[in-house]
């Protein structure tokens, strides 16, 4: 069960084994080391970016 779920209109909240493990993972991926790879140049890229007033972010991904 994604954590997701939990921002649809009219969904109760209800916090389950599934979405604590779901979180946990969540935690774990931001808090842990990135894996960085070389790029494939054969394969289409994605730039993500976002701005606000105290920044700045971009991401180069594939």
């Amino acid at each position: 069960m994604s954590l997701t779920q939990l921002t649809k209109k009219d969904q109760s909240f209800g916090w389950k084994d599934a979405r604590e493990a779901s979180f946990q993972e969540l935690k774990r991926n931001l808090t842990s080391s990135p894996i960085l790879v070389l790029l494939d140049p054969s394969e289409p890229f994605d730039v993500f970016c976002d701005v606000s007033y105290q920044g700045l972010g971009c991401g180069l991904m594939q």
